[in-house]
């Protein structure tokens, strides 16, 4: 991935009409409502992290650091997690695995059901950073691997703590593993009518069961659709419209709709030395780097405009490094928002993307400084290239809403992954017989 490819883009400013910008204020999106409450700690299987020292902590396919967690059963593939401990006295870590059903509750199962190997494991695989204001212990881990073989598909999850205090959970990621027994087609269009013509994706999307034996599709298969993030923004209960033979057709008229959005927004702290995309400054003080971007505005009034992002995500990068994973040094990045007026009492405004750990939780809930009349928040960051975006969140009645600061368009190229879950009568586990990812782009 070419990070220079991020510095040549240019915004559009022509206005949409002013019915349509009321419309798209109004239009609180439904698929992140499952973001809120805020951060539940007591929840099993939810992703989060519990230390402060802690940082960059990314779970991938093995080759491509922008891959999602998922792999393909019994092939070579494998998932990376790493991870940055900052702290004066790094600790020792170990992890455990373990296997849930299609609705991330734990499943009925025996460890030795869904794993090959050791119930907690160390992770051995570490090294300290070099030539960084920021000293920082590196660790990483790949699954499977000589400890950890993993038997069956579907949904799992993997809690790291210190080896020491293993009942402290220090975070939780979520990965998959999947069957090709199943063939999935599916495609993007524009609704055709109303708001959503304007705002919003639709898929139309088919399964053909040809490889397991079906009785009840409604009951038997569960099929998710995600847009752009795992963990956010799914379509989790979507019921077949016909059945027929091997194929399974999910598409009507009015269902699996999904809001546009907008691109996220962008920012490049490869180099340390000399402003990327939008920066604005960066200084050395205190014995740490400060990087202020560039103060950002609602972009719902404005007409779309494509540029490339990572779709939420993003990349740790160094300049001219081959190390980036012990060379790049960590900065203090101040997020600066610039609102047309303060927003209703009880609404909170909230940084989101890979960047928060796809949370909405407090350390990441803007300040308002009522002096600038400004939303801000800084994050202690590890350079490279990031994608994040605002939302509104209103606590009261647990209503996420991404339009307000971002805008909202049919055109916005957005990644969709669908999952196809299979548990047939008797079964005591959801495996996953099929996985497919599109672009709304294609």
């Amino acid at each position: 991935m070419h990070i220079s490819i991020l510095l040549n883009n240019r915004n559009s400013n022509y206005c949409l009409p002013l019915a349509l910008t009321i419309l798209a204020h109004c239009f609180l999106l439904n698929s992140y409502a499952n973001a809120l409450p805020l951060r539940q700690d007591d929840s099993n299987t939810h992703e989060f992290c519990n230390s402060s020292t802690v940082k960059s902590i990314k779970l991938h396919k093995q080759g491509w650091e922008l891959a999602d967690p998922i792999i393909e059963l019994n092939s070579p593939d494998k998932v990376v997690l790493v991870f940055d401990d900052l702290a004066e006295t790094p600790g020792n870590y170990s992890y455990s695995i373990s296997h849930c059903d299609a609705d991330w509750n734990p499943s009925s199962l025996f460890l030795n059901d869904y794993i090959e190997g050791f119930e907690v494991n160390e992770i051995r695989d570490y090294s300290y950073s070099t030539g960084t204001v920021n000293s920082y212990m590196h660790c990483k881990l790949e699954l499977p691997n000589d400890d950890v073989k993993l038997k069956i598909s579907g949904n799992y999850l993997i809690k790291v703590f210190d080896t020491y205090e293993p009942e402290n959970i220090i975070f939780q990621r979520r990965f998959f593993v999947y069957e090709p027994l199943v063939d999935i087609s599916a495609s993007i269009k524009q609704p055709s009518g109303g708001i959503e013509h304007i705002t919003s994706q639709q898929l139309n999307l088919k399964v053909q069961t040809k490889g397991i034996r079906v009785s009840d599709p409604h009951n038997e298969i569960k099929t998710v659709v995600c847009q752009n993030q795992l963990s956010q923004g799914c379509h989790t209960k979507i019921d077949p419209v016909h059945f027929s033979g091997n194929e399974i057709d999910y598409s009507k008229p009015d269902g699996l709709i999904f809001d546009g959005g907008n691109e996220f927004r962008i920012f490049d702290t490869k180099n340390l030395r000399y402003n990327g995309h939008g920066v604005q400054t960066i200084d050395l003080i205190g014995g740490d780097f400060h990087v202020k971007l560039n103060t950002d505005n609602s972009r719902s009034r404005y007409r779309y405009s494509y540029y490339p992002d990572f779709n939420g995500k993003y990349v740790v990068n160094l300049e001219r490094s081959t190390q980036s994973h012990i060379e790049a040094d960590y900065a203090w990045v101040y997020f600066t928002l610039q609102p047309a007026m303060k927003l209703e009492k009880g609404k909170g405004v909230y940084l989101f993307g890979e960047l928060t750990g796809w949370e909405l939780s407090p350390q990441y809930k803007m300040d308002f400084n009522p002096q600038r009349n400004t939303y801000e928040l800084r994050l202690l960051l590890k350079q490279g290239a990031y994608n994040y975006r605002y939302l509104v969140a209103d606590a009261a009645n647990a209503q996420v809403d991404v339009a307000h600061f971002e805008g909202n368009y049919y055109e916005t190229e957005n990644t969709y992954t669908i999952l196809v879950y299979y548990k047939p009568l008797g079964s005591r586990f959801d495996r996953i017989v099929g996985f497919q990812k599109i672009s709304s782009n294609k």
